[in-house]
């Protein structure tokens, strides 16, 4: 695989991450992102473009290591203390601990290629320690399972990141604390513990507030089911992978991306719709990759992933796909419902 170098002076902050630790870069270009990382994290990207090919497409493509020293300063701008720092969108809240280490892994930034990407960050399993975790490590995130739905569904929003242009997103009663407008512009982030609010009966109100603004016309109605029917068959697809693997992927997640923007969203399905055309009569010569995007999804965050011999799939991380994929196939049937009376 082609190695790209990176001067660590032209690397940013990384501003469409809707969870995760603090650190994440990106480049110029955006279309990288540079996150510290684990031993265990790059040996599992190792392992999977050496023997699992089938799964290699259902994450971001991997791109090497990078070592960035003490040394190397990250020009930044904003209040750091109280969390807020200048990245490519502006000033925004950045989340989660740093990680102390010097090494991070490069991978395909799968928000490039959207104008206004909206991400939703699943966090996957109900155990979401790894066997070298210390016991007050495993007591405080039992914790957090048995208190979310985490432990109820196998997974929990983490974090999410939503454009609504001139609209709101439909945030429910008690949960506005948890959500924040990013510097007066259209994009609205719900911080960890927003997640953390919903129970089984509510969750799919999470996953409203992500793929629809409050107005519900029949265009976001439109867009709502293209995209849902695309999620659903890309979990779909990942969990017939992970299925025939012997993975234990703690605290692993789903990432789901669309395109926020309306207009972008029209224009993009014309694009894409054209380059399939091409593609059909043999005059297509450009690269797919280049093609702008609809939507994605990726599984990402393997500090704590191994490969198990003998033991069978990951039920702990399978539960919550699983969980995900019932959730998007009710909501998708929803909006088909409503879509009949608009």
């Amino acid at each position: 695989m082609p190695k790209k170098t990176f001067d660590p002076s032209n690397l940013q902050a990384f501003g469409n991450a809707a969870a995760g630790h603090d650190g994440v870069l990106s480049d110029e270009s955006g279309s990288v992102v540079v996150k510290p990382c684990t031993p265990a994290e790059i040996a599992f990207y190792e392992s999977v473009a050496a023997d699992h090919p089938d799964l290699a497409p259902h994450l971001p493509k991997y791109m090497g290591t990078l070592s960035l020293g003490a040394d190397a300063k990250l020009a930044v701008a904003g209040d750091e203390e109280s969390g807020m720092i200048q990245t490519a969108n502006g000033i925004e809240r950045l989340h989660g601990r740093k990680l102390d280490t010097e090494m991070h892994i490069v991978l395909e930034n799968i928000t490039h290629g959207f104008k206004k990407p909206n991400v939703l960050d699943l966090k996957l399993g109900a155990q979401l320690w790894d066997e070298a975790a210390k016991p007050e490590k495993r007591a405080r995130l039992d914790e957090v399972s048995s208190n979310t739905t985490s432990g109820s569904l196998g997974f929990r929003i983490a974090g999410m990141r939503t454009y609504m242009g001139e609209s709101v997103p439909e945030i429910g009663d008690g949960l506005k604390e948890y959500v924040e407008q990013v510097d007066e512009s259209s994009f609205w982030v719900f911080n960890k513990m927003y997640g953390r609010k919903f129970n089984t009966k509510d969750i799919v109100e999470g996953f409203v507030a992500y793929v629809l603004p409050t107005s519900k016309s029949k265009v976001e109605l439109e867009r709502a089911e293209e995209v849902l029917e695309y999620f659903l068959d890309q979990v779909t697809d990942i969990q017939k992978v992970f299925e025939s693997k012997e993975s234990r992927m703690y605290s692993a997640s789903i990432l789901l991306v669309f395109e926020g923007d309306l207009d972008e969203y029209a224009k993009t399905k014309k694009t894409v719709a054209a380059a399939a055309r091409k593609e059909v009569t043999g005059e297509d010569d450009d690269d797919d990759e280049d093609l702008p995007k609809l939507a994605a999804v990726k599984m990402i965050d393997f500090a704590h992933a191994t490969w198990h011999p003998g033991q069978g799939p990951d039920e702990n991380a399978l539960r919550g796909i699983r969980s995900t994929a019932t959730i998007l196939k009710d909501l998708l049937d929803q909006v088909k419902a409503d879509l009949t009376k608009a």
